[in-house]
């Protein structure tokens, strides 16, 4: 259940916490939104059912039309979509081309598997489309910097599902954080705690069911006969980042903003499939840790163990900010602070709002009000509360972990030039080789 927050609370909180909103110029050529948003929604899967409710309960929002190239799921969202207060009926495609090509369409939502980010976003930024795109940013890094140049080009309104960022708790976190109430924060530590079992299986191949359109699932990755199991589509490098790009980026995203600091030096991370026996070839078991100046941020992943490293917060996910006057530890369900001089947690208010603590999971999910400003800024032709060059940079960081773990050994990351250092092999897994056909456009 989400956080309820009008937009102007919302807005306000989000402007204090450091996110800018300002004008936003639509392309030249393209009508701008007014009474309403017209959305086209490419992808159906789970996550984009789960977006759906979201924006619908925005008054504004209409949703013409609907793409996936799984057809059971398209069928899944116009029954989902027909629900409601403020129900639709929308159009069903296969071609998410047929959604950027439409007039009637202000933006667009991208809720595809993740190797499916970048060139319907390209392409959403050359039609002149406002897009909503769920994280993480891109599949790899030089994906990553042709979806920034296309938004930066085409000058769209353009946003990443971060929705940690709408959490008052999360802004407060940060703002008390930015004031030098820890002191000096020299460590962040963040992790996830799982037991994912078996993950996807060990499902044995077969021909597609009806409706189920393989060969354009698998769009830009290698071709291979179709599995049910890879449809779980994150724990593949070939279509996702497993745990790097499925949940530590939220941590990520947090952490970078909260310390004023996007670009790390060196990046190491080691791990394996120690204990999981399924298909696919992610980790989990993960360690990584990137070096910024002045600071270290850590991850750690088990995806076959809950016990938790901090006993006072139970939930298999958190933040902690090691300073050397206080600690604070955050998660979705709230935040404590714990001084050098009081080994207790200290409830610290937030303005006129009660400290939120683990004991009220009503508070946890900030997804809503995140997904309803886009619409808002789309509307009001503003831009968006996060620069778009924020998440990549977040998203980087995952995709180096990830390098990192796969080449075997650390790397020197030069951020400006976005080059890893004297590691020519590594250097080769800031991309993957894209099947014919789906090369992204030259931006």
């Amino acid at each position: 259940m989400q956080t309820k927050l009008n937009r102007r609370q919302f807005i306000k909180t989000t402007a204090l916490a450091g996110a800018a909103v300002g004008p936003f110029l639509a392309p030249a050529g393209k009508a701008a939104a007014s009474e309403r948003v017209r959305l086209g929604f490419i992808g159906c899967g789970g996550r984009a059912r789960q977006l759906m409710p979201m924006f619908q309960s925005h008054p504004a929002v209409e949703v013409p039309v609907v793409c996936d190239v799984l057809e059971p799921r398209m069928d899944q969202a116009v029954e989902l979509l027909g629900q409601g207060p403020n129900p639709q009926k929308p159009e069903r495609v296969l071609e998410y081309r047929r959604i950027l090509d439409r007039n009637d369409i202000d933006a667009v939502v991208i809720a595809t598997t993740q190797h499916w980010h970048g060139l319907p976003f390209v392409q959403a930024c050359q039609a002149g489309k406002a897009i909503f795109v769920e994280k993480p940013l891109s599949h790899t890094v030089v994906e990553g910097r042709a979806m920034m140049h296309a938004a930066q080009k085409h000058g769209v309104l353009t946003m990443m599902g971060t929705q940690q960022r709408a959490g008052p708790h999360y802004q407060k976190a940060v703002e008390l954080i930015q004031s030098g109430r820890l002191g000096k924060v020299a460590l962040v530590e963040c992790w996830n705690y799982h037991n994912t079992k078996q993950r996807v299986g060990r499902q044995p191949d077969s021909d597609p069911p009806p409706g189920y359109h393989w060969d354009q699932w698998l769009g830009p990755a290698p071709y291979v006969p179709f599995n049910r199991s890879r449809l779980d589509n994150s724990w593949w490098f070939d279509y996702g980042g497993g745990m790097l790009t499925n949940w530590a980026i939220h941590h990520i995203d947090i952490i970078l903003w909260a310390m004023q600091s996007y670009s790390p030096t060196e990046v190491a991370c080691t791990g394996g499939k120690l204990v999981v026996d399924d298909l696919a070839d992610t980790p989990d078991t993960i360690e990584a840790s990137w070096k910024f100046p002045g600071w270290v941020m850590q991850y750690s992943y088990r995806g076959f163990n809950t016990f938790h490293s901090v006993q006072s917060r139970p939930n298999h996910h958190g933040i902690c900010f090691h300073g050397n006057q206080a600690t604070l530890v955050l998660d979705r369900f709230g935040y404590e602070i714990y001084e050098e001089a009081n080994p207790k947690s200290i409830a610290e208010k937030m303005g006129a709002s009660p400290y939120f603590t683990a004991a009220d999971p009503q508070k946890g999910e900030q997804d809503g009000p995140w997904q309803r400003l886009f619409v808002d800024c789309v509307k009001a032709r503003k831009k968006a509360p996060l620069d778009l060059e924020q998440s990549h940079k977040a998203t980087v960081c995952s995709h180096l972990a990830n390098i990192s773990y796969l080449a075997g050994r650390s790397l020197r990351w030069d951020a400006a030039k976005e080059m890893i250092l004297g590691d020519a092999e590594a250097a080769r897994l800031l991309e993957r080789p894209r099947r014919k056909g789906y090369e992204l456009p030259k931006v």
